[in-house]
């Protein structure tokens, strides 16, 4: 079988990323001889160490700005990608679209010039996001109807696009909730990394890109309550910034607070650096908002990473969190308002018992996780779109 993918990230610094090299490298085990082409987005990020080299990896489709795109760029944009898409499924069985809307859009039209069935991943934001964008919604609604399966990575998304879709449009019976998974193994054994400015530290830990959705602020803001009577407690945020009006208040908030020596914004960190995080921090803190444009975390993949190592979780309700979190067993969900996070952060913190006790549950819950496993029900999709179609690999 051999399978053309689309991102624009096989990079290990964020979620779409981790999320196509993990699938890819699992899909690999599971069907021995499933020949892996991936099309990749222009001003990607580094690519992941784990990327074999075997893997047919060529630069070819837009940048993830795409969905923002002035109309005659957009145009022009989803034209070259549909060609390029085309031209690269003619020689594969199946198109898999990993990036969401407009990135499976172009890999939908190209793969239908070449006669081939095309299934598509939806992350969150931009598989719901689309839908009622009023540039973009009666085309997305349109596209989606087409999708051989449309894979939501967590029930929550699932949801959010059963909502906004007619009772009777034909993605329905073709929508799966497959969520994602994690290699708990890696987060388990211990780091290799030199001295760190956090070792030897009490400290929680938010890992993300720093931006609204990610609810850094709200995280930031019941952090400083909480830690105004914790003395000895730190805080560590992982992720890029974008040097915008958003960054800057997220300093600013630390600086009122007279809390910025205890705060650290590290940027975005190696593999082993942010296992040794996970590995060492009191708990891991990422509560997601709904921002004001309507994004919000599909689901998470670093709280299963966070579980993995032991880390109890606190994260937010209305978003992917609640696939990913089990509310008083690995963690709690609490309401995206900073009192409801103060409250079980202070209660997690002080708690040395119940910290292990959510430690403990968090690893056992990511250990029923599995690349395997996800990949096992991806390929059954591929296989019943070929046979729908009727072809075989």
């Amino acid at each position: 079988m051999r399978v053309l993918y689309l991102t624009d990230s096989l990079s290990d610094l964020d979620g779409v990323g981790r999320y196509g090299v993990r699938l890819l490298r699992a899909l690999e085990e599971e069907r021995p001889g499933l020949e892996v082409r991936v099309l990749l987005g222009r001003k990607h990020r580094a690519m992941s160490a784990e990327v074999p080299r075997h893997w047919k990896v060529e630069v070819a489709l837009p940048p993830d700005y795409f969905f923002y795109m002035s109309s005659w760029k957009f145009w022009a944009s989803l034209q070259f990608a549909e060609r390029r898409v085309a031209r690269a499924a003619r020689d594969c069985d199946l198109v898999h679209a990993i990036k969401d809307y407009p990135h499976n859009l172009a890999g939908l039209l190209g793969a239908e010039r070449a006669g081939k069935p095309c299934i598509a991943t939806g992350h969150g934001t931009y598989t719901v996001q689309p839908l009622v964008d009023p540039r973009h919604a009666r085309r997305s609604a349109a596209a989606y109807a087409r999708f051989d399966a449309l894979i939501a990575v967590s029930r929550f998304t699932a949801e959010r696009v059963r909502e906004l879709l007619p009772a009777q449009h034909a993605l329905l019976p073709r929508l799966r909730v497959i969520p994602n998974a994690v290699d708990a193994a890696h987060y388990a054994r211990p780091a290799s990394v030199s001295r760190k400015p956090w070792h030897g530290l009490r400290f929680t830990l938010s890992i993300g890109e720093l931006k609204e959705r990610k609810g850094h602020h709200l995280a930031l803001e019941a952090w400083c309550a909480v830690a105004a009577t914790r003395t000895d407690l730190h805080h560590f945020v992982v992720g890029r910034g974008a040097g915008d009006e958003y960054e800057r208040e997220l300093h600013a908030r630390v600086e009122r607070a007279g809390l910025g020596r205890r705060v650290t914004f590290l940027g975005n960190v190696t593999e082993e650096e942010k296992v040794d995080l996970l590995q060492r921090a009191q708990v891991f803190l990422h509560v997601p908002v709904t921002a004001r444009d309507g994004g919000f975390e599909g689901f998470g993949i670093v709280y299963l990473e966070a579980s993995a190592a032991k880390v109890p979780c606190i994260g937010t309700l209305g978003c992917g969190a609640e696939d990913a979190i089990v509310d008083g067993g690995t963690g709690f969900l609490v309401a995206q308002e900073p009192t409801a996070v103060a409250e079980a952060l202070a209660r997690v913190l002080d708690d040395d018992a119940l910290r292990v006790r959510l430690g403990a549950g968090g690893r056992a819950h990511a250990a029923q996780s599995s690349w395997a496993a996800n990949a096992r029900s991806v390929l059954g999709l591929y296989d019943e779109a070929l046979a729908r179609r009727g072809g075989s690999a």
